[in-house]
C-alpha cells in the first residue's frame, strides 16, 4: 500500500498476521447516511479518501480504527435492488465493537436512525453486548467491559 508523507494512518499501517480480520465491510446505498451514522456512533474511527489505485469515492468511504493494527474497512456502495440482509445463519457474521457504554452507544443509534435488535444482555462476570442495525439494516453489535476487567493491553 503506497504511503503519503501527509497521512498518517497509512504509513503505520502493516500488514495483519495471516488468519487475522483484515476488513470490515458494511454495504450501504447511501454513502454518505451511513458514514455519518457510523461517525457518529463511533467517534475515534480514522475517516481516510479512497484509494485511487483501487477504488472511488462513487463505490467506498474507507475507515480504519485508532488501534487498528491492520484491521481497517469501508462502507461500500451496493445497487438500490440488493436485498437488505436481516443476519439470518448463513448471511454473514456479527462484528462487535468495544465501547464504553452501552446505555450512550445505544442512544446514539437511535439519534442516528438505527435500532437496537438485542437489547443489553451479560456475558457472565465479564461484561454485556447489545446488537444493533443500521439505518440500512445491517447488523453489527458493540460490547462494554465490565470495570474492573482487564482489556487487551492492560497490565
Amino acid at each position: 500500500m503506497a504511503s503519503s508523507a501527509g497521512d498518517s494512518s497509512t504509513a503505520e499501517w502493516q500488514v495483519p498476521l495471516n488468519g487475522s480480520p483484515c476488513w470490515i465491510e458494511i454495504p450501504g446505498r447511501d454513502l454518505e447516511k451511513q458514514k455519518a451514522f457510523y461517525a457518529a456512533i463511533f467517534p475515534l474511527w480514522d475517516w481516510r479518501a479512497a484509494n485511487p489505485e483501487t477504488d472511488d469515492d462513487d463505490t467506498v468511504r474507507r475507515y480504519s480504527f485508532a488501534d487498528h493494527n491492520g484491521l481497517s474497512g469501508g462502507i461500500v456502495k451496493v445497487s438500490d435492488n440488493s436485498p437488505c440482509t436481516a443476519q439470518l445463519p448463513g448471511s454473514g457474521m456479527t462484528v462487535y465493537y468495544m465501547v464504553d457504554s452501552l446505555d450512550e452507544t445505544k442512544q446514539r443509534v437511535q439519534e442516528n436512525g438505527g435500532m437496537t435488535v438485542i437489547d443489553r444482555t451479560a456475558e457472565g462476570a465479564f461484561g454485556w453486548y447489545m446488537n444493533f442495525h443500521d439505518p440500512e439494516g445491517n447488523r453489527f453489535a458493540c460490547y462494554e467491559i465490565q470495570h474492573g476487567q482487564k482489556g487487551r493491553g492492560d497490565p
